[in-house]
């Protein structure tokens, strides 16, 4: 009897024994598995950051590229907007002008060139001899005279070129007398032009108008040209210089009328 329950009790042991090895060993086995799991879900989360990252910059890189473009467009929208108002305020003083002009040409031209390194010198407008431009017409624009056009081109020689010498000639009004004279530069520290070779030594004052007289080579003439700033002495105080403040701006200029009356 003793052998049988003795046999029986190492029986239940090993039972015991070899469950509970079993048991730690599936625990141990399932924790190794886990960590392997994770070892190898590491990577894969990380490439599914980087590609959401990724995803995340290249929606980001296009919308700003949208607008970015869409600003673009509107800008360069306004820029044309502007100088299309511009153009049409200046379309509208040149016929403004149109009806107070004492002359028998006129001819309608578009500023089609200008150089940075000549722009107060100089402008290139789409008529030329072709069109029936001749050396002695004058240019008019922004309400009032701004050059003329050179023999056999399509340039117009600027009055505030600092080396004009075009020699055109001016009607200085003072009160009910005029008085003549000769455009003879233009001061650019200044920014007013010069007139000499006064006809005359009556009284000139601040705010006398300016404008062509119609003799010589140009013979357009009442065109405005400006008033009057200051009047000056030669030293031997035999000649005046006459400084005149432009009425017309030629920097942004856009169209303009070249005048004349061909003989």
């Amino acid at each position: 009897k003793y052998i049988i329950v003795l046999f029986a009790v190492a029986i239940i042991v090993g039972v015991f024994l070899v469950t509970t090895k079993s048991s730690t060993f599936v625990t141990k086995a399932s924790d190794g598995l886990s960590l392997i799991d994770r070892m190898v879900e590491k990577p894969f989360q990380w490439l599914s950051s980087v590609k959401s990252d990724l995803g995340h910059l290249t929606r980001t890189y296009n919308e700003n590229e949208t607008l970015k473009s869409e600003f673009y467009r509107m800008k360069k929208e306004s820029n044309e907007s502007e100088s299309l108002k511009e153009e049409n305020e200046q379309l509208r003083q040149l016929l403004e002008m149109k009806s107070k002009l004492n002359v028998t040409k006129l001819i309608a031209s578009d500023v089609i060139m200008r150089t940075p390194a000549t722009w107060k010198q100089e402008l290139t407008v789409d008529s030329g001899s072709s069109k029936g431009v001749t050396s002695n017409m004058l240019v008019v624009a922004g309400g009032g005279l701004i050059g003329k056009v050179e023999e056999h081109s399509t340039i117009v020689n600027l009055l505030t070129n600092a080396e004009n010498t075009d020699k055109i000639s001016v009607k200085i009004q003072h009160e009910s007398s005029s008085i003549y004279g000769i455009i003879i530069g233009y001061d650019k520290e200044k920014e007013l032009l010069k007139i000499s070779q006064l006809n005359s030594s009556g009284d000139i004052s601040q705010g006398d108008k300016v404008t062509t007289s119609g003799l010589g080579n140009f013979n357009a003439a009442d065109i405005p040209v400006g008033e009057v700033v200051s009047v000056t002495h030669s030293s031997d105080y035999l000649t005046r210089e006459v400084m005149v403040k432009l009425y017309a701006d030629s920097m942004n200029v856009k169209v303009v009328e070249l005048v004349g009356n061909p003989s």
